[in-house]
């Protein structure tokens, strides 16, 4: 659960997040509001709150919550990106990670997979580093987790023939 206070032309408001399997829920001094995730793999909410005068956002990026107020998300201080903005390079890491987890080491790749897709995501949206910086952060992860991935599947494979 994810819980902000904001204050707007003298109004308190309480915003809070709280998890669910499918989405969650977003709570506005007491009104509810269920989301869904925009990606069938990856917690990912990007919901719109309108105040009297603020322009508010809630993104969730896996199991990270953050709320942007005027364009600045309140925890990181870093500048608003909508999550409709990720790029696609973003989601051909997301895709590869996640068949090669598959492919090799089942259920626990993609397990691995979907962290790394969480890392790829919040990267490709991080506004405070150049698009070559963020891809070539993006890759040296994905090479690590591929690694992981791999390593893991052989090594269980092994021992399943040893049996």
């Amino acid at each position: 659960m994810a819980k902000w206070n904001v204050e707007d032309q003298g109004i308190q408001y309480t915003i809070e997040y709280k998890r669910g399997l499918t989405g969650g829920r977003i709570i506005v001094n007491g009104s509810e509001q269920k989301v869904k995730s925009q990606n069938a793999f990856l917690n990912l909410i990007d919901f719109p709150i309108k105040l009297k005068e603020k322009a508010v956002n809630v993104v969730v990026i896996g199991n990270k919550a953050d709320l942007a107020v005027d364009g600045v998300y309140l925890g990181s201080n870093q500048p608003y990106v909508p999550v409709s903005k990720v790029p696609g390079w973003s989601w051909a890491f997301v895709v590869v990670s996640l068949v090669i987890g598959l492919l090799f080491s089942g259920i626990f790749g993609v397990c691995i997979g979907i962290l790394g897709s969480m890392f790829y995501v919040k990267s490709s949206l991080s506004m405070h580093q150049t698009t070559n910086r963020r891809v070539v952060n993006c890759f040296i992860v994905f090479f690590i987790i591929s690694v992981i991935q791999i390593v893991f599947g052989i090594a269980a494979n092994s021992w399943i023939n040893t049996l």
